[in-house]
């Protein structure tokens, strides 16, 4: 069976918020609980080609040209103004790199092997910030939660401990 968006993004915060320190309110990550994509900043919507129903997850912004866009259907890059995107399900392998050494660097880039041995640079905040990019990552790709039946364990339990009020 098919996640709806609207229930892809719902796991998705749950995993981010249990993930990540309180509060949940850093310099360049945002994760996006109620948003539309055409409420994300224009020049980012418009940088990309998205589908119908697609919803943001998350946000790490450093400046028109340099960001990581996490939505319920692709992860979409933009390093210095060279903007590229791939499908959650294209990603096979994840390397992280240092994203909590760095004291005086507040990003790191990431790096996603893709499903025909390409890879697609992330930028990561570093620190705290760093769980919404990562964990948003895992979860969507399946790494966190694998089966149904887990993605449905989860979904109950962050129901129960209130992340989100109603069951799909």
């Amino acid at each position: 069976m098919q996640k709806s968006d609207e229930s892809i993004r719902r796991i998705c915060v749950a995993s981010i918020k249990r993930h990540t320190i309180k509060p949940i309110d850093y310099p360049l990550t945002k994760v996006f609980e109620t948003q539309l994509l055409v409420n994300i900043d224009e020049t980012i919507s418009s940088a990309f080609r998205h589908f119908e129903n697609e919803l943001p997850i998350a946000l790490t912004y450093v400046d028109k040209s340099n960001w990581t866009l996490l939505t319920t259907r692709q992860i979409i890059s933009n390093i210095n103004g060279d903007v590229k995107q791939t499908l959650t399900e294209n990603v096979i392998q994840r390397k992280w790199n240092d994203f909590k050494g760095y004291k005086d660097k507040s990003t790191t880039l990431g790096q996603l092997t893709l499903a025909d041995n390409m890879t697609l640079d992330i930028i990561i905040e570093t620190g705290k910030a760093s769980m919404i990019i990562i964990y948003g990552i895992m979860t969507l790709t399946g790494k966190e939660t694998s089966t149904e039946e887990q993605v449905n364990k989860t979904l109950n339990r962050y129901q129960n401990r209130g992340f989100f009020d109603q069951p799909d």
